[in-house]
């Protein structure tokens, strides 16, 4: 007999005596099974979340991949709430920066801080629909005395889920997959 069997037998035995004990077993079963109804309970609501995350991401990729491709005139509503919602991934003090938009060509103005001109400038042309920008921004150093410049301001960071410090159930499930299937390559690979 080996060690390894000796310790398993000796852990199966420990572990039924537990659950099998007259006096305290019917507890003890009791919180298992509560234990594994709540397990399943977290596992199936994590799946429906994942799932639902993921039908949406694929949805909006989708969306954006056909809206990329039609190229279609986009009206100035529209392309306004594009660059407003694109304005906190690249600004620290978004409404302080002024969009305007007409037929296409879209105008930045107001006080913005002279490290974030540029970002700001880059993102309003990547903005699909977008025909030409205008630079009317006043850049500073520094907030100092702007009034719009003032607070805590904070840039809403990389859009790509993976450079987050949280990510969403699609990407984790994605990673744990990727994860799992690089340590079975890795097991089948040094069982060779």
């Amino acid at each position: 007999m080996d060690m390894r069997s000796l310790l398993s037998g000796i852990a199966i035995g420990a572990v039924a005596v537990s659950v099998l004990d007259p006096s305290r077993g019917a507890r003890r079963r009791a919180l298992l099974r509560d234990k594994a109804i709540r397990a399943g309970r977290i596992t199936g609501d994590a799946f429906e979340t994942t799932m639902r995350d993921l039908t949406n991401r694929t949805r909006g990729f989708a969306a954006e991949t056909q809206g990329w491709i039609a190229d279609r005139a986009v009206d100035d509503a529209r392309l306004l709430e594009r660059v407003r919602a694109s304005l906190g991934r690249v600004s620290s003090h978004p409404r302080s920066v002024d969009v305007e938009v007409q037929g296409g060509q879209v105008t930045l103005r107001g006080p913005a801080l002279y490290s974030e001109v540029q970002d700001l400038l880059s993102m309003a042309a990547g903005v699909r629909g977008v025909r030409s920008v205008i630079n009317e921004l006043e850049p500073h150093d520094s907030p100092g005395r702007v009034p719009a410049l003032q607070g805590k301001g904070r840039v809403a960071g990389p859009r790509l889920d993976l450079l987050q410090s949280r990510w969403a159930p699609a990407t984790r499930a994605l990673v744990g997959a990727a994860a799992l299937a690089a340590g079975g390559l890795a097991v089948a690979y040094t069982r060779r």
